[in-house]
């Protein structure tokens, strides 16, 4: 548990370093798309340190390409 705060603290010091260079009126979708992937990462260390099996994320892409792999083959016969 120990492991997981020092974790969240340097996160949180690397996104504090990380925000002024998204400071400005344009940045809005950049920040929001730094965020989800500081998030992404630190839930994915987290998950990492706590070992907690999760599937892997290729089963994702499988089950999304196979449909549409499945759909275009069958023009082509």
């Amino acid at each position: 548990m120990l492991l997981v705060l020092f974790c969240l603290a340097i996160a949180a010091v690397c996104m504090a370093k990380d925000l002024p260079s998204l400071k400005g009126r344009r940045k809005g979708r950049d920040r929001l798309f730094t965020m989800l992937f500081w998030h992404a990462g630190i839930g994915s260390t987290i998950c990492a340190l706590l070992r907690v099996n999760l599937p892997s994320p290729l089963l994702l892409v499988i089950m999304i390409y196979k449909p549409f792999n499945d759909l275009v083959t069958s023009w082509y016969q």
